[in-house]
């Protein structure tokens, strides 16, 4: 199984949703999700190839080059490239948001998902970069579990009042 969908079942389970009209683009999701993570980047690469100015291709590149190379310096530089097409579209937020996560640049991380929170608060790929987020962060009571209760309940509200909207009042 893959890490993304584990994490996707640790935060608030997996649905499997098409994140685009284009057949080829879900399709490469969904190899990415099942763990399949160099068919997922051929796919990603072909689609890039055929229109390089597509940000949801070039979102999906990113994560696949930071999930199965490591390299984060190339994902963050796919991430930003998309980001910088599609202002207005969360796809970049959300690569950019997890290849921070997986550097290990948890508040940048965090910032961008919020970015792309606020952009697409429906996509369930903002909520894999927040499990990604909750997984990365110590548990807020370092004995137990990070699955307990308690450590969840104390968790979400560690987030929630992480929030520039909380932040703010």
């Amino acid at each position: 199984m893959s890490d993304i969908r584990h994490l996707m079942e640790f935060r608030e389970g997996f649905e499997n949703t098409g994140f685009s009209d284009v057949p080829s683009l879900n399709m490469a999701y969904k190899h990415l999700y099942a763990g399949d993570h160099e068919e997922a980047e051929r796919r990603f690469r072909e689609l890039v190839q055929e229109d390089p100015r597509d940000f949801e291709a070039l979102s999906g590149l990113a994560v696949c080059v930071a999930e199965d190379s490591g390299r984060f310096l190339t994902a963050e530089k796919l991430a930003r490239k998309a980001v910088s097409i599609g202002r207005k579209h969360a796809a970049g937020y959300i690569a950019l948001g997890y290849v921070n996560l997986r550097g290990g640049r948890l508040e940048d991380g965090y910032r961008y998902l919020m970015k792309a929170k606020h952009l697409a608060p429906k996509d369930p790929r903002v909520r894999t970069g927040f499990a990604l987020y909750d997984h990365q962060c110590p548990p807020v009571i370092s004995d137990l579990s990070r699955i307990h209760p308690l450590n969840r309940v104390l968790g979400s509200t560690r987030t929630f009042l992480k929030s520039p909207t909380n932040r703010a009042m």
